[in-house]
C-alpha cells in the first residue's frame, strides 16, 4: 500500500470515532491539513505529522468508546 493511501486510512479510521476539529486538535494540526490527508491531496505527510496521528490512533483505541 502507497504511504498516502495509509495515512488517508488512518484519517479514516480516527474519523470514525472523533471529527475532524477533534483530530486536528489532538494531533495539533490544522483542520486543514486533516482535510488534505484525508482526501490524498497532501502525498507525502512529514514524520511528525505521521507520529502524532499515530500516537493519536493508539490513544483512541484505548479509550472505552461511549454508547
Amino acid at each position: 500500500m502507497k504511504p498516502d493511501l495509509d495515512v488517508s486510512l488512518m484519517i479514516a479510521e480516527l474519523r470514525a470515532l472523533v471529527s475532524a476539529e477533534e483530530i486536528a486538535r489532538r494531533a495539533r494540526i490544522s483542520r486543514n491539513h486533516v482535510y488534505r490527508l484525508q482526501s490524498g491531496e497532501c502525498r507525502r505527510p512529514g514524520y511528525e505529522t505521521v507520529r502524532r496521528l499515530e500516537v493519536l490512533q493508539r490513544s483512541l483505541e484505548k479509550t472505552p468508546r461511549q454508547g
